[in-house]
This record gives structure tokens, sequence and C-alpha cells, in this order.
């Protein structure tokens, strides 16, 4: 969206608190032109303002959710649920998506490579798709047991 200097006085209650461009990529571990990239996609949704574009947090934070929410969410199921039973690097991993923090990030960190956190992720998506698997038909074996054991009638008398 352009906005011409009328409109851009109007709005500048809305402007305070966005971020610059290389601020809005800082914020999302991005390089410059790769988060420009995205923004001309239309992928990341901004303000320019004359010759520059201006980004509010909560829209990136909606795109970070957007893109790693999943994770994050697999990561909170992975760690409330003991019977999945996560490795210690496992577990650090899922720790560290609860943290917004990227895979790349989360390599980096662990002095690993990021096919190596990506296996790591795939391993824990498994672990908690076969937990749920197993929930999911331990709960229709009790409503099935169930189902059996109450009568549909009562008896009838003579």
């Amino acid at each position: 969206m352009v906005l011409r200097s009328d409109e851009l006085h109007r709005n500048l209650q809305h402007l305070n608190g966005m971020l610059t461009t290389h601020e809005a990529a800082k914020q999302l571990d991005l390089s410059y032109w790769h988060f420009m990239h995205l923004v001309e996609a239309g992928r990341i949704p901004g303000v320019r303002v004359v010759d520059r574009w201006l980004f509010s947090p909560d829209d990136l934070d909606d795109y970070r959710r957007s893109k790693y929410g999943e994770l994050e969410d697999l990561a909170r199921t992975a760690l409330d649920h003991p019977g999945i039973d996560l490795t210690e690097k496992q577990a650090t991993i899922c720790r560290y998506l609860m943290n917004n923090e990227r895979p790349s990030e989360i390599a980096r960190k662990l002095q690993q490579s990021r096919q190596a956190v990506h296996s790591q992720i795939s391993l824990i998506r498994e672990k908690v798709s076969r937990s749920q698997a197993n929930l999911t038909s331990s709960t229709a074996t009790a409503r099935r047991s169930k189902r059996a054991s109450i009568p549909l009638s009562p008896p009838l008398r003579a």
C-alpha cells in the first residue's frame, strides 16, 4: 500500500511501533534480500511510505506463526506427553521450537547440520503421530467394549 502525504499525516498514529525493512528481516532471522523477496511476493504485508517499507510486529508474528506454528504445536504436544519418550536432544529441540526459534537457528546453537535437526523433527513428528494413533485406538476400543456391555433393550418379562 502506498500512502500520499495527506494520508500519511492521518496514519502517523498507525505507524508508531512499525519496523523498518532491516529490523523486520532481523526479527524473522532472514536475510534482507530473502525478506524483500517475500514482501514483493505479497507473503509478508507491509506499508510503503514514500520510498521506505514499514512492517507491523503483529503482521510479522502472524507470518512466523503461519510458517512455524505447526512446529510449535508439535513441540508443545511432544513435551506435554511424557509417554512420547523423547530423547534429550529431541526435548531440547522442542524447547527451542516453543521459543519461536527456526530449525536453522537451532542447528547453529546445537552445532549440528540443518539436515540433522530436520531429521530429529521428523522423528518427533512420527513419535507424536504414533502416540496419538495409540490414544485414538485405545479410546475406540474402550467405547466398543462399553457398548458391548450395555444391553440395547431391557429384557422382556412375561
